[in-house]
């Protein structure tokens, strides 16, 4: 079993203590998951990074950002928790994000 790098975690009743909030600019532990138990038959349990997963997907600006909030807003329930976060700034941040997506969407490419 891959071992949580945020401290006090019973796989049967979660953290035991209060989740330590984190604020950084670098790697910081709310980017961080460990998968236990792989969809793969056979794959070992490994440690996944969200920056890791964003690059292999070729995600664009405004994919990742969402896809970044809304895995610290999943990791926040699990005791992973950005500084400051609050689900309705994390709703507003996904909002947003998909609006540009969709004025693009919507927008039709000129050609020069």
């Amino acid at each position: 079993m891959v071992q949580q790098s945020n401290g006090a975690f019973d796989p049967l009743i979660g953290y035991t203590s209060e989740p330590e909030e984190e604020n950084s600019g670098g790697l910081v532990n709310y980017y961080l998951v460990v998968v236990n138990q792989p969809q793969r038959k056979g794959q070992e349990p490994y440690q996944a990074e969200c920056e890791d997963i964003i690059d292999a997907l070729e995600l664009t600006f405004d994919e990742a950002n969402i896809f970044k909030e809304i895995w610290r807003t999943a990791n926040a329930r699990n005791g992973k928790i950005k500084s400051g976060h609050t689900s309705l700034r994390a709703a507003e941040k996904i909002h947003h994000y998909a609006g540009r997506i969709l004025r693009k969407a919507q927008t039709p490419v000129s050609k020069k």
